[in-house]
């Protein structure tokens, strides 16, 4: 990853240039919350350099408090706007989506699935967010069987670090936020159910996940927002629980619970949320019928 210096002054009064990313990335957002707060420039350095023991150019505080530059490079600045798009990265995180630091401080951003339409809308929704002129594409991991999209960003990665209260100014900006950060939970996590007995047919449509509050939260947002009811959560599988997969047997390592959309409500589901992924959106309009 290439590093973009910041002007720092050392003790003779000299400037030089060392000031590694996960520094500057602390700094930019002190300078930016401190400003908030009604500090001059000069009372930020001075802060900074209580903190830091290290004095920040002027010219950097005044630049990155007017917008004229951030301290990251262009490759990792991305658009921090409420969008649909951004608000389905959101969502993939806090389903199949995964972060993590490399070895050469990447901050990665990365999703492993099945369904290749899953993996094109994640790459998508990241090609806009950061503002890239050639697009993510997906590509297939013959060793996993998976479907791979993988982003660095340092200020998304730091973004999405967020809790989930901080992150609902996102979420819920519109409806169409929130119909995006739904999608991407049931895509990620989302199962039809039909069972055909004769002349009796069960459907449903269930939302799994470790992270019972998520459960709860979708729950809201279906029922404010579209007039979706579901019950629940409902304990799946308990922590230590061994599941069979075609790749293996896993010990659970968490409890998993799941919410369950009532067969009435099915409807609005497919008009205000539905699926990316193909094969899901035609079980769901098979059960609608």
């Amino acid at each position: 990853m290439s590093v973009v210096g910041v002007d720092i002054i050392s003790k003779r009064g000299e400037r030089r240039k060392c000031l590694p990313l996960e520094i500057r990335a602390k700094m930019y957002e002190d300078v930016i919350e401190l400003k908030r707060q009604g500090l001059k420039p000069s009372q930020i350095q001075e802060e900074l350099f209580e903190k830091y023991k290290v004095q920040l150019c002027m010219k950097n505080i005044y630049n990155w408090i007017n917008g004229k530059h951030y301290p990251f490079g262009n490759v990792n600045n991305f658009n921090e706007k409420p969008s649909p798009k951004l608000a389905y990265i959101v969502g993939v995180i806090f389903t199949d989506g995964y972060k993590y630091i490399g070895k050469q401080s990447q901050y990665s951003l990365r999703l492993a699935v099945n369904d290749r339409e899953f993996a094109e809308k994640f790459a998508e929704c990241l090609t806009e967010i950061l503002k890239k002129k050639k697009p993510y594409k997906p590509f297939y991991n013959k060793n996993q069987k998976k479907w791979i999209v993988a982003g660095c960003s340092v200020l998304l990665f730091r973004f999405l670090n967020r809790t989930l209260r901080e992150l609902k100014s996102i979420i819920e900006y519109d409806e169409k936020c929130v119909s995006a950060f739904l999608q991407a939970l049931f895509d990620g996590e989302g199962t039809i159910y039909i069972k055909i007995k004769g002349k009796k047919r069960r459907r449903g449509l269930y939302l799994f996940n470790t992270n019972k509050k998520l459960l709860i939260y979708a729950k809201y947002l279906l029922r404010k927002y579209f007039s979706i009811e579901a019950t629940g959560p409902y304990l799946k599988t308990r922590k230590g629980t061994l599941r069979e997969f075609p790749n293996g047997v896993y010990k659970a390592t968490k409890d998993c619970h799941y919410i369950y959309i009532r067969t009435k409500s099915l409807s609005n589901f497919y008009r205000h949320v539905g699926f990316s992924i193909k094969r899901k959106q035609q079980k769901l309009i098979k059960a609608i019928k």
